[in-house]
Order: C-alpha cells, then structure tokens, then sequence
C-alpha cells in the first residue's frame, strides 16, 4: 500500500513522498503557544486559532493514523539580476498561478486514486493555508531536517520545495527522522539582514521582510531594510549550501513571467490598480493588495536612494 500510494504521488509530480504515524503534537504545542505568547507572530492573530486542531491530527481526520508529507520543488534556473534597480520577488511567487491552486488540484485527484485502493481508506489533505504545522510532519517523517533558518531542507533538494499534507485512517511502515546537517553553519542568521533570525531555528516574524511585505498591513517600520525586496524575502535560503546543487523544477506554471524579472521600481509603480489585478489575477502576488504592493515598492526605492 504505501508503495502504491508513493508511485501515485510521484506520478502526480512531488519529489519528496514520507509517511509518519499521526499523533499529537505536545511539545511542539507548548513552543508554539510560547512563540505567540512572546509576540513573534506579528499581528498575524490567525496563528492563536486552532491551536489544538494545529497539534492535534484526530481533529482533522476521525480515526486517523498516518500522515504522509509532501515535497513539491518550485525553484528554477532563472536567477534574480545583480541590478539593484530592479526590485526582487521571492521565488515561490514568481509562476503563473498561486501554488495553493496547482497543488490542491494535484492533491484532490491523488486523495481520489488512493481512496479507490480500499473501500475503507478515508483522508484529508492540506497545503499550508490549513490548520496544519506542515514542517513539524516533515521533519518527522524524514523528508527534511528543520534548518536554522525554520525552513525544512532537504539534502539532494534543498529547501526551495511547497510542503502539503495527506492524513490517512491506515497505518503504515514509517520512515524515520534524518539527521540535521546544519551543524556549525550560520550563514542564514549572519545574512539575515533584519536580525530575523534571532536565534538558531527561532524567527521573529515582526522583523522578517517577507511577513512585513505580505502580511503586514500597515505602515513598514523605518528600521526594517526591504533590501530590494518586495514581496516576500529569499536570503535566508539563497545563502544556504543545499540550494546550490541546481536541482529545479519541471512544472512551468512555477517558471517567472517577465513582468516579475525585469521591471524597474519606476515601471511598477506605474501600474494601475487595475493592471496589478490584471497582471497578478490567480497569483500569490494578490495576497499583499495593491496598496501594500505600492507601499513595498515606494519604501524599497527609497532606501535605495538614501544607501
């Protein structure tokens, strides 16, 4: 069965399939109330909710077992140029269509195919906009190990991967933990340029350039440097070792338009609300709004002018 379930994933497209048993998350549970009781989480308040459907697999999936994690690559060869005039977008943001989409698609039919296989097989799947502590299953079934950067890296892929998941009432096999090989390495916290990373494995949302250019909607303090950035932030990853093997996706809806890699400061902000709408319909892009799209981008060219 769990061979059968891992062709059909991989047929589907995803790189990485992990099978983990499902129970509750207890000391995950107790970091993550810790994390929000300190204020890390921003104002993202929607974190708070569902604390215990997020640690607790049983309440998302009646009588489950098992939770098989998923790894679907989204980097590609095309590299953001070293002009400092033209304004950066984080990778996973650069395709055509919001990733939630493709991969819930994918996830729809696979669940379909795997449910055909018993008559008493029931799941449920998620991408990351569910109740869910994607990395947590991740790391516990192998697929990658928890980085000190809070991305899940893989050591042939890296960590440049969407992570979705599917709970299932079956048990199976389980693959085990791998080893962290982050070892003594610190670039990603000596590169953050905000001090995001304000400790090994430990982030502060209120000073990550990507919450603050997507999630954030208000003013950007003065102090946190966009960097050039203006929706989301790849640094953290960009100076990680295992994203230098060149390992890239195949799926051409996640491959840049050129409206994301060429375009200056001045020919983005001209654009219209109407021709953000356009140009971004069905994009990760839409999430930031058209004024905080106007907001990164003025406030980015102005600390371009003032460095």
């Amino acid at each position: 069965m769990k061979n059968k379930i891992t062709e059909i994933c991989k047929n589907a497209g995803f790189q990485l399939v992990k099978f983990t048993k499902a129970e509750e998350l207890t000391i995950e549970k107790k970091y993550l109330e810790s994390w929000i009781e300190e204020g890390r989480n921003a104002d993202m308040k929607w974190m708070e909710k569902y604390i215990d459907k997020r640690t607790n697999p049983s309440l998302i999936l009646e009588n489950v077992k098992s939770v098989i994690s998923l790894a679907l690559l989204y980097d590609t060869p095309v590299i953001h140029r070293e002009d400092e005039n033209l304004p950066k977008i984080s990778r996973y943001a650069w395709g055509e269509r919001d990733y939630h989409k493709i991969i819930k698609s994918k996830l729809k039919q696979i669940c379909n195919e795997i449910e055909l296989l018993s008559p008493n097989i029931k799941t449920k799947f998620y991408v990351d906009d569910g109740p869910v502590m994607d990395k947590v299953w991740a790391v516990r079934s192998g697929l990658g190990w928890m980085g000190k950067n809070t991305n899940v890296i893989n050591p042939e892929y890296g960590s440049y991967f969407f992570l979705s998941e599917i709970f299932i009432n079956i048990e199976f096999e389980y693959d085990e933990p791998i080893e962290d090989y982050c070892k003594n390495c610190r670039l990603c916290l000596i590169e953050c340029p905000t001090g995001a990373l304000y400790d090994e494995y430990k982030l502060d949302a209120n000073l990550c350039i990507s919450y603050q250019t997507i999630e954030n909607r208000s003013e950007i303090p003065n102090e946190i440097n966009l960097n050039g950035w203006i929706f989301g932030c790849d640094i953290c990853q960009e100076v990680c070792p295992y994203n230098s093997k060149g390992v890239f996706t195949d799926e051409k809806l996640f491959f840049p338009r050129e409206e994301l890699t060429n375009k200056s400061y001045d020919d983005l902000l001209n654009y219209t609300e109407k021709k953000f709408d356009e140009t971004f319909s069905g994009t990760p892009i839409k999430r930031t709004k058209y004024s905080g799209w106007i907001r990164n981008l003025k406030k980015a060219k102005s600390e371009l002018k003032n460095n």
